[in-house]
């Protein structure tokens, strides 16, 4: 959309952190056989106060960071007002927010969706655990997510 911005964050050596992502067209969900769901856990969700547009499948808008099973655990942190799954299965977790009519949606995190990596896809950014309790110790002891969850919950949208 005109006026759209992408604008990568890295840290301080130069390592990529997250993309910002502003003036998306509207996306539909990706197609998902039931067969194809796999087990996701939210393991942070804070919320934050951005412009979204609400629906049959949103919530309001949330800095994330969740993580889908496959051969290990694969985790991506981002804002989202979409609902991943249902009965905590999905076949990918999005980090979208669906903007308000006309301002086009937006995206800020890590990578736009994650999903459970097949053993010889490339993983990164995605991060990868082999426990969840892994998982939970990135989100609770780890500086870098700690600076990143900032980092996202800084986000101002005046539109």
């Amino acid at each position: 959309m005109p006026g759209a911005l992408k604008i990568e964050v890295k840290d301080a050596k130069g390592g990529y952190l997250a993309t910002l992502h502003t003036g998306l067209p509207s996306a539909s969900p990706a197609d998902c056989n039931p067969a194809a769901k796999r087990p996701y856990v939210v393991v942070s969700s804070v919320p934050i106060d951005l412009p979204h547009a609400d629906g049959d499948a949103t919530i309001p808008p949330h800095v994330v960071f969740r993580v889908i099973q496959g051969y290990k655990f694969f985790g991506s942190y981002g804002i989202t007002n979409l609902v991943a799954g249902s009965d905590g299965q999905a076949c990918q977790l999005r980090n979208l927010v669906v903007g308000p009519a006309g301002k086009g949606n937006y995206y800020f995190g890590d990578m736009p969706a994650v999903h459970a990596f097949a053993t010889d896809e490339v993983v990164a950014p995605a991060k990868s655990f082999d426990t969840l309790d892994q998982a939970a110790k990135y989100v609770d002891q780890s500086s870098e997510f700690a600076n990143v969850q900032r980092m996202l919950l800084s986000l101002k949208v005046s539109l």
